[in-house]
């Protein structure tokens, strides 16, 4: 005879399948490129939507929930963007000092090092069309005068 402890399970737990659900996308957030550039003429704009309901068990999973694309800068008269450019002042007489300070001092010997020396100069970056961008800017705001 069958024993009640061999019994076969007549229940078990399951789970009921459920697939992701997201809301329809958002409007398209802005261009991330708000002036004109040669070099690199476009920006990126991302729309995002959100999660309804999560996939539970084997459900299908969720879809992407943020795109992006490439665009352009919106509208008309888009100012250029500033551009940046290195400016040096002119360089320095030769000198050995400079070099003469790395030799060891406990040496006594501070003679010129064979006719070696060092010219320094400042360097600076500095914006290239920062008049251009004002003018600009003046006509602007005469316009909305």
């Amino acid at each position: 005879l069958c024993t009640q402890r061999d019994l076969p399970l007549t229940v078990q737990s399951c789970v009921l399948p459920k697939d992701c659900q997201v809301t329809e996308w958002a409007e398209w957030g802005p261009c991330s490129k708000t002036c004109l550039d040669p070099e690199s003429p476009t920006g990126n704009r991302t729309r995002n939507r959100q999660v309804i309901q999560f996939p539970v068990g084997e459900g299908a999973k969720c879809p992407p929930l943020e795109e992006s694309e490439s665009c352009e800068p919106p509208g008309e008269g888009v100012p250029p963007c500033a551009t940046y450019t290195w400016r040096t002042t002119e360089w320095s007489d030769c000198r050995v000092d400079s070099l003469l300070s790395q030799q060891d001092r406990r040496r006594s010997n501070l003679t010129g090092l064979c006719g070696g020396g060092l010219q320094t100069r400042e360097v600076y970056c500095v914006q290239a069309n920062a008049e251009l961008l004002k003018y600009l800017n003046d006509l602007r705001e005469k316009d909305k005068g």
